[in-house]
């Protein structure tokens, strides 16, 4: 069943002139929405089709608060809000990615030779996969029903309300490109962590803190587009291009932990495990060949993200 929504809590329609306040309610408005748009779908037709969309919107609502660090020092509400979304967009997301993982290593087996694919493979990886997802997504089932999830739904509508009576420190009295400026110094300094990374977890776990901040800067300029629409469109579309890199290294990086936790499977029951291996070194080296693309890539794409921040910075 869907949350209920008091009728006088609709951002979109509440909203006056623009202003970081005004914007940023509107965009949890939607965000809201979406979530619970996908709650409707997973209650009536059981489908995990629908997760993506509530992850991405935890996500992106995540990331717009989080981009106003002195409203979250300020607000203890506003940080309990933040990780109780981080805590819906993981919970919820776990079956789907699970479903996801399961779903590119049958498709690296499909492409091997014959010869390559020695002992039950096949039926290895659908044992691993099976029973996780299954557990993950009864678990995800479980949340949505529970007191928790409305609990969030009615702290995000409560945020609206108060973005919309222009009373939340911190969000109207600092300027967007300050904002922006402090974003792009985390991601800067990610980058950093990631140029001087030595050994294979490390560089990893680097590249990965480096995709969650340039997803924190895309969101958060997602959420005051209306401020400079042309502008702000051509830096999020510019940051996307890095954060699908980046979410294509974490994929590969995901697909060889599972791999390894499979191997030992296999080895336990006995089975040959020269394929696993050969998939793992295909995963390593696609982390291997994003590294290598990320510095282009990295200045190519934080170009015009820079641009609107030097502006602020020359004024």
């Amino acid at each position: 069943m869907k949350a209920e929504i008091p009728s006088n809590v609709d951002a979109r329609t509440s909203i006056g002139p623009a202003s970081a306040s005004t914007l940023l309610a509107e965009y949890l408005h939607t965000q809201r929405e979406t979530i619970l748009d996908g709650q409707i779908t997973v209650e009536t037709h059981d489908d995990l089709d629908s997760v993506p969309t509530m992850v991405i919107a935890s996500r992106r609502a995540r990331s717009a608060l989080s981009a106003h660090r002195k409203t979250v020092h300020a607000e203890p509400e506003v940080h309990r809000l933040i990780e109780e979304l981080r805590w819906f967009g993981i919970s919820v997301g776990a079956a789907h990615e699970l479903r996801t993982q399961s779903a590119r290593l049958h498709a690296a087996v499909d492409v091997l030779r014959p010869r390559y694919v020695r002992g039950p493979v096949r039926a290895r990886i659908t044992e691993y996969f099976g029973e996780r997802t299954r557990l993950a997504w009864l678990a995800a089932r479980d949340l949505l029903g529970s007191p928790r999830f409305p609990a969030m739904i009615e702290d995000l509508m409560a945020e609206e309300r108060l973005l919309l009576g222009g009373i939340v420190v911190g969000v109207d009295d600092v300027d967007n490109a300050v904002v922006l400026s402090a974003l792009l110094d985390r991601v800067r300094s990610r980058m950093r962590a990631v140029e001087s990374a030595g050994e294979e977890d490390a560089r990893d776990a680097a590249i990965h803190a480096l995709r969650k901040a340039i997803r924190r800067t895309r969101y958060y300029l997602d959420s005051v587009r209306d401020l400079d629409p042309s502008r702000t469109a051509q830096a999020c579309d510019g940051l996307r291009v890095v954060q699908d890199l980046l979410g294509e290294h974490q994929d590969a990086v995901v697909a060889k932990h599972h791999l390894i936790q499979i191997t030992r499977e296999a080895e336990n029951a006995g089975e040959s495990t020269f394929t696993y291996g050969l998939l793992l070194q295909r995963e390593i080296d696609r982390t291997t060949r994003y590294s290598a693309e990320l510095p282009t890539a990295y200045w190519r794409s934080l170009r015009d993200a820079r641009v609107m921040a030097d502006v602020h910075d020359n004024d």
